[in-house]
């Protein structure tokens, strides 16, 4: 990773004081542009896009996931040096790509999403450790207005926290647990422009509000898991330990990819039978164990 995109001895610090870091211009312009301009140009891309509900605030999100990476934008910026090297700066060991998605908050109709982990699925996934975490690229702006996510600043300290089920999934978190949590840890709204980078780690509470803007608000959310932390659940093949070239910090930049949305195997969110399934919908998971 080259000194400029490097993690700083003092980003690393409060990534694991506060259980996530914002980082303004992770990526640049140039870079983004041509995922940008693909989603303009397509905004369903291709009907891959799926609309699921998220939760037990009756949230809608349009989702593309993905859990293998090609070469071409997408599977390129999923293996980028300065994303994949600071995974692995902040977990503390080699990482490899777990799942990512594009997450599209729709305007005026998006709802709310509760507080959570992303880990009490990992874990329900087969993971021991929450040695994972998840790096955002806004493509467009993030406001409180459009629905920014929010976190409880150092609440990952507190460890996984039990999901209760309700009709849809596992979100939410006790209610009485959930009070404390407000008045303990500070609320901070994480505002993003097109290119800032948020890592976050999978023990952190969050959640996100409703889009209330004239626009939608498209995050890309990449996600990764230590190397030694493998599922040691059956029926994880998509989650297993995946071999990945990493692609220079420069390959977006240089164009040195192979389309947008052409290589990477997209996943089918509508056909209970894709391995990538149950990432999006977990309604027949079996309680923690």
């Amino acid at each position: 990773m080259s000194a400029t995109r490097s993690l700083t001895p003092d980003q690393i610090v409060a990534y694991h004081r506060d259980g996530y870091l914002r980082i303004p211009g992770f990526m640049d312009a140039d870079e983004l542009g041509p995922i940008q301009q693909a989603i303009a140009d397509d905004p369903s891309i291709g009907g891959r896009l799926a609309t699921i509900h998220d939760g037990s605030e009756k949230t809608v999100h349009d989702y593309l996931g993905w859990v293998r990476h090609e070469d071409d934008w997408l599977g390129t910026c999923t293996r980028l040096e300065r994303i994949v090297e600071g995974a692995a700066t902040l977990i503390g060991e080699p990482v490899y790509h777990f799942h990512s998605k594009i997450v599209q908050k729709p305007a005026k109709r998006s709802g709310k999403v509760v507080w959570h982990q992303d880990y009490g699925g990992w874990y329900q996934d087969g993971c021991l450790m929450p040695d994972m975490l998840t790096c955002i690229i806004a493509l467009t702006q993030a406001t409180q207005e459009s629905g920014c996510l929010h976190m409880l600043r150092g609440s990952h300290k507190m460890g996984r926290l039990d999901r209760i089920r309700d009709d849809h999934a596992y979100a939410n978190i006790n209610p009485a647990r959930e009070a404390a949590l407000l008045e303990r840890f500070e609320d901070v709204a994480v505002e993003m422009q097109p290119g800032d980078g948020l890592f976050f780690h999978g023990n952190v509470v969050h959640s996100s509000g409703n889009n209330l803007a004239d626009h939608n608000r498209i995050l890309l959310e990449l996600s990764y898991n230590g190397v030694s932390n493998a599922p040691v659940f059956d029926n994880q093949e998509h989650h297993a330990l995946k071999d990945m070239e990493i692609a220079p910090d420069n390959a977006l930049r240089d164009g040195a990819f192979g389309g947008v949305f052409t290589k990477t195997p997209i996943c089918d969110l509508n056909d209970p039978s894709d391995e990538g399934y149950t990432i999006f919908v977990r309604d027949s998971f079996p309680d923690l164990s």
